[in-house]
């Protein structure tokens, strides 16, 4: 184990189980640490933000380490409800689904099923993509007022048909928020589309999406306004169930 993070841990855990401030003799002697050891790795959670000092110069956790836990509680929150409808919609269309939640700039794979189509989309749960090249990012980022900044960065192409250009980027946006879903068009692997719909938590904000993803040739021309409403309607009904009211009102 790496002795500097086990360390920094050792320090963190002590002020989460304090009732007060400690300054860094008192820690020192708590962690059984020289007081340098203790000062330096205190300015560095310092530096990142997960401890804060008040006006006496003494340590306590910063609201950092309650927004990490928060998210993971979030997620986990979303996955359980979700994951009967991530499945249900995979036996209604007989396609693979996938359940996407926004990190950065990207969408990772929380929860997944895979339809028993020979020719099928697959993924593993934890995967990352790039939030402007799938349709889960593109159903997050059009319903998020962090669409700005998101299409702020270069859009790197993946294949032939992702899209580059922030203004064409824009027309996608326009498109979801008209019809409640976004779509794929092998923006990131080639031949495979996705259609997906964003997913709203109590707060009414946008907290992941669902996706149906596959074979071009079953999900392109009259098959996407169908699947598109079924990914709709699944995304409402998870909203419903994560506490939401007025989707999309902030």
């Amino acid at each position: 184990m790496d002795k500097t993070v086990v360390k920094a841990l050792s320090i963190l855990e002590t002020l989460s189980n304090s009732d007060r401030p400690r300054g860094v003799t008192e820690l020192a002697a708590e962690v059984d640490m020289t007081k340098a050891n203790v000062h330096r790795l205190l300015r560095t959670l310092l530096t990142l933000g997960y401890v804060s000092q008040n006006e006496a110069s003494a340590y306590q956790l910063s609201l950092k380490m309650w927004e990490l836990g928060s998210r993971r509680v979030a997620s986990l929150d979303l996955i359980d409800v979700a994951k009967p409808v991530v499945r249900q919609l995979c036996a209604q269309v007989n396609e693979s689904v996938q359940l996407l939640v926004p990190e950065k700039l990207s969408v990772v794979c929380v929860d997944k099923a895979e339809s028993a189509q020979p020719l099928r989309a697959t993924t593993v749960v934890g995967s990352r993509v790039p939030i402007h090249a799938v349709s889960g990012g593109k159903a997050v980022l059009a319903f998020s007022p962090e669409v700005a900044a998101a299409l702020a960065y270069p859009l790197e192409a993946y294949t032939s048909s992702t899209i580059t250009s922030q203004a064409a980027m824009e027309d996608e946006m326009a498109y979801a928020r008209e019809h409640g879903y976004a779509i794929n068009r092998g923006e990131w692997r080639p031949g495979i589309w996705g259609i997906a719909a964003p997913i709203y938590n109590a707060q009414s904000k946008v907290t992941g999406a669902i996706c149906v993803w596959g074979a071009e040739t079953r999900m392109s021309g009259e098959a996407t306004a169908r699947l598109g409403a079924c990914v709709a309607a699944a995304a409402a009904r998870i909203s419903g169930d994560l506490g939401c009211v007025n989707a999309g009102v902030t």
